[in-house]
């Protein structure tokens, strides 16, 4: 006989906890029209290999990831993540960004933390500064910081900066830079003051498991600057049957 069973919060926030929290997750757009992912059956290597193009229509990999703070109280039979979106923006240009599948991946290459800085603008305009976009010297993408500058960036460690989206693709130990460019648009530094250099102190490593695939109803295309976003929201639940 089948006796139907709950598996107690604790165990459930513990399970929770152990196959999400520090880890790094990307957001793949798949351009495969037609194609049902069915796990256990669509090999997932093939599937992604159908990934959009860095770049097409300003193009690039969502990345987020999951902090002891996301995890929920057990609620309705189970535990909950915090939603995270991922928001795709077409960058305005004439090449369309076409996609029939959001995968959710776990990440290789996010940066985990910073290093200090290896230099700085000459002086800044004292203020928070959000979402800068990071350069690498390899192939990572995606990296964007806040900038927060303090006593008018009189000494490199004036120019403190956290992490928003980790990117991924990046290397432990390479340096980067925050282009002057980057600075000058956002109101934080003059023309000719410089730009920050600094480097990806630890980044994460995976070997990007494939872990969930949202289909659209039909192929997606987006131009003139439009943008799409996903939400995830994942629980596990915590019944079984002996």
């Amino acid at each position: 006989m089948a006796i139907a069973a709950k598996i107690s919060p604790t165990e459930l926030t513990a399970q929770v906890t152990g196959r999400f929290v520090d880890r790094y997750y990307e957001v793949r757009l798949i351009n495969s029209p037609g194609v049902s992912y069915i796990p256990g059956t669509t090999n997932d290597a093939t599937f992604l290999a159908n990934e959009v193009v860095a770049g097409t229509g300003g193009y690039v990999r969502q990345t987020f990831w999951y902090a002891s703070g996301d995890v929920s109280a057990y609620s309705d039979d189970g535990v909950a993540l915090a939603t995270k979106a991922s928001v795709f923006a077409h960058d305005g240009g004439a090449t369309p960004l076409t996609f029939s599948h959001a995968a959710l991946v776990e990440s290789n290459g996010s940066v985990v933390t910073l290093g200090s800085n290896t230099s700085a603008p000459s002086a800044g305009v004292n203020g928070t500064y959000t979402d800068l976009p990071v350069t690498a010297g390899a192939s990572g993408l995606g990296l964007t910081v806040d900038l927060t500058i303090q006593n008018s960036g009189a000494a490199t460690t004036d120019y403190i900066l956290t992490i928003k989206t980790p990117g991924y693709g990046f290397i432990a130990a390479e340096a980067l830079t925050i282009p002057e460019a980057v600075l000058v648009a956002a109101g934080a530094v003059s023309a000719s003051a410089g730009g920050i250099g600094l480097t990806a102190a630890t980044v994460y490593s995976s070997t990007n498991d494939l872990l969930a695939v949202a289909q659209a109803t039909s192929t997606v295309t987006l131009t003139g600057g439009n943008e799409t976003v996903f939400y995830w929201n994942l629980k596990q639940f915590g019944y079984y049957s002996v």
